[in-house]
């Protein structure tokens, strides 16, 4: 059975229409438009993208493996982020190509092509690959062998990727619903909605499902935990609240995908805080003000984010205090880090990725993989790591220490 899409709010197609003008102009043509100003020495009130900067490498990129695996977003803001388990990479790109890659080689184990417009993924639990549709169709495809097992039909737009946990499929839409599924047949579990600003950002929190909780944020500055076998509201909790007169002062926003690191949920807000929060007794240890939308990462002694204005941020995971920040990537329009051995790994809009000392954020190596922007998260895996670019070039990336 499959959940039938509701008819759409009068207000729908002009929300998406200040998602996408929002966030393209915060996030990607903003550095570009500003960059070009500044090269050709015009006037501007937008401080330009910080330049490169030189450095003494520690280690150098090494690239083990590059396929070009499709259209990748093509001309559209969307961060699909591939997902590895075992020794297979899983990704797709936004026209319908869905690729299972040896990890190790990049061979192609096997493609299933769509005759879809994928928006999210990939999803990856209990035998299935999910990705979500721009027209909010869910899709389940088998892990082994790429065949597809089932579609369900939301409610919108689907730009996150679905989890999975104890046999079911959690799945989040841009009208602020969150959706439960049979992992198995894409039977129609439960659903939860929140109502949603005019205007926010173009995304949504992934939801985080662990333990039989589902942990997920809004568009309200809101985070919210569900019950995962019945949806029941375990609780839900502001990161971020509304200030301002005018609706872009008063935009806030849950875009990034929560944490949880021992008995600590870690989430963070754009225009609001990032806060730590005891899952056992409910209450909030420490919290700091910024501003982020990409994502975090973390090891267990740091949290690791990078805020809205590109600066890279290590904070002590039991206090919240500021261990270490790079400054020196300001308007790069980051990816979320990632932790990859003794690094931290973070794209730009330039398409580079830079690895910087977990230890005290100095830069250790830089490589471009492609010239278009990396969005998506990188993914770590022992040595490796793999890097969608915007352009569909995924690649794995090694580091070698640097003769002194």
């Amino acid at each position: 059975m499959m959940y039938a899409a509701t008819k759409p709010r009068v207000c729908t197609q002009r929300k998406q229409h200040l998602r996408t003008l929002m966030v393209l102009a915060s996030v990607m043509l903003v550095p570009a438009l500003s960059a070009c100003s500044w090269l050709k020495g015009g006037e501007s009130n937008i401080e330009p993208p910080a330049a490169l900067v030189d450095f003494r490498a520690s280690a150098t990129a090494k690239e083990t493996w590059s396929r070009d695996i499709g259209a990748g977003a093509g001309k559209y803001f969307l961060k699909l982020q591939p997902s590895v388990a075992g020794t297979t990479i899983y990704a797709t790109d936004s026209r319908g190509r869905v690729s299972a890659l040896e990890k190790e080689t990049g061979r192609v184990l096997w493609e299933a092509r769509l005759k879809n417009k994928i928006s999210a993924g990939v999803g990856l639990g209990d035998g299935v690959v999910l990705v979500g549709t721009a027209k909010g169709e869910l899709i389940a495809l088998a892990q082994d062998s790429g065949k597809r097992l089932w579609t369900a039909s939301l409610s919108s737009e689907i730009l996150s990727p679905p989890a999975v946990d104890l046999g079911t499929v959690v799945a989040q839409t841009v009208d602020g619903k969150v959706f439960a599924l049979s992992a198995t047949d894409g039977q129609f579990l439960w659903r939860q909605e929140r109502s949603e600003p005019a205007l926010s950002l173009r995304g949504t929190s992934a939801p985080l499902a662990i333990g039989g909780i589902v942990l997920t944020g809004f568009a309200s500055g809101k985070l919210a935990a569900f019950q995962l076998k019945d949806g029941h509201v375990l609780w839900e909790i502001p990161v971020a609240e509304q200030r301002g007169r005018s609706e872009i002062e008063r935009l806030v926003d849950v875009d990034v995908q929560p944490l949880v690191v021992d008995k600590l949920m870690y989430a963070a807000a754009y225009q609001g805080k990032l806060i730590a929060f005891n899952l056992e007794n409910g209450r909030i240890v420490w919290s700091r003000d910024i501003s982020a939308y990409s994502g975090m990462d973390a090891d267990t002694s740091n949290i690791y984010i990078t805020d809205d204005k590109g600066t890279v941020l290590a904070l002590d995971i039991h206090t919240g205090a500021t261990v270490w920040k790079q400054e020196q990537l300001h308007g790069r329009a980051l990816s979320a880090p990632v932790v990859t051995g003794d690094y931290i790994a973070v794209g730009d809009f330039e398409g580079y990725v830079h690895w910087l000392a977990r230890a005290d954020g100095q830069f250790a190596a830089r490589y471009r993989p492609a010239r278009a922007a990396v969005l998506a998260k990188p993914v770590a895996d022992s040595a490796q790591l793999y890097v969608y670019s915007q352009n569909g070039t995924l690649s794995a990336l090694h580091l070698v220490a640097s003769h002194k």
